[in-house]
């Protein structure tokens, strides 16, 4: 180890960067994948989601945050409804080397869809919540190896119900230690003040003023009926890092992906990875991941966070 370590220190000072894999290798960081896989992998015909385990073992995360995990069951495929075909978390996760899952509820009984979030790991999974009351698709809080989890997946056509939620989360948070080293994660449906020159050309804003005339419930502009900055910049005035924005300050989206998009056909960025301040200089790496399987397996593209231990 101490080799290692000298060989470490040697290639620093002489300006070689040392790759995030390398460290991660001598146990130095975390690998997190955040992903929004679309209806339950809808598109997903293998048994088991064999296609996105194979995915999954090629990227190796140690953790990951799922969201729309529509038709998965924690374990026991009795909770789901009557002539349902539930896919069972717990082997699904096992099949990618993560043997410790948490789903933030049930499939309901009656059959509706819920599009729960889900966290599974290589590492156990400890003092969970469960939060379904005033959250469109709930929020896990968990923690895993000393730091702390927030996956949430916001209201997808009302900014005011989105207000509410990350209002919610932000307060979980702030009752907890100062010193908790955070990271929240998901599809929050809303756009970055980050972004912003992204969005100037009002493609964005015209397509949803449009959308509207078809579909009244989308309620996704400010009350002033432009783009509205307001969730994200909670967030950020909270304190927490945009740990995409630390290496890409130019806008890049995570949809629409080649498969599609419902909300707009115009690029977008929905889907984050926040960590609190006292983790800005653990962050090593952040990218939104695009490549030949995620271009077509969901409607958004997964968020890769690699931060140091």
């Amino acid at each position: 180890m101490r080799k290692i370590i000298l060989k470490i220190l040697m290639l620093l000072s002489a300006g070689i960067l040392i790759p995030s894999y390398a460290l991660a290798q001598e146990g130095k960081t975390f690998k997190l994948i955040s992903y929004n896989v679309y209806w339950g992998m809808r598109q997903d015909s293998t048994e088991n989601k064999s296609r996105f385990a194979k995915w999954i073992k090629q990227q190796d995360p140690d953790i990951l945050a799922l969201q729309e995990m529509n038709g998965f069951t924690q374990q026991n495929p009795e909770f789901a409804p009557k002539g349902s075909n539930p896919d069972n978390l717990q082997k699904f996760a096992e099949s990618y080397g993560h043997p410790y899952v948490f789903i933030v509820r049930e499939p309901a009984p009656d059959g509706s869809v819920s599009f729960p979030v889900a966290i599974t790991s290589k590492y156990p999974i400890v003092n969970v919540t469960r939060v379904v009351e005033n959250a469109s698709h709930g929020f896990l809080t968990a923690e895993i190896e000393g730091h702390h989890f927030v996956v949430t997946h916001f209201h997808p056509f009302s900014s005011e119900k989105r207000g509410y939620e990350v209002d919610q989360i932000l307060a979980t948070v702030k009752s907890k230690p100062a010193d908790w080293k955070w990271l929240f994660m998901g599809d929050l449906n809303s756009v970055s003040p980050l972004d912003k020159s992204g969005y100037d050309n009002n493609l964005l804003r015209d397509f949803i003023r449009e959308d509207r005339k078809k579909r009244p419930h989308n309620k996704n502009l400010g009350k002033d009926d432009e783009l509205d900055y307001t969730i994200q910049q909670k967030i950020l005035d909270f304190g927490f890092i945009d740990a995409f924005k630390v290496s890409h300050p130019q806008f890049v989206p995570s949809a629409p992906t080649k498969l599609f998009y419902d909300q707009s056909t115009f690029p977008l960025r929905y889907d984050y990875l926040y960590v609190s301040a006292n983790m800005k200089n653990d962050i090593v790496k952040c990218d939104i991941i695009k490549d030949d399987f995620t271009d077509i397996y969901s409607d958004h593209y997964p968020v890769l966070l690699i931060f140091k231990k």
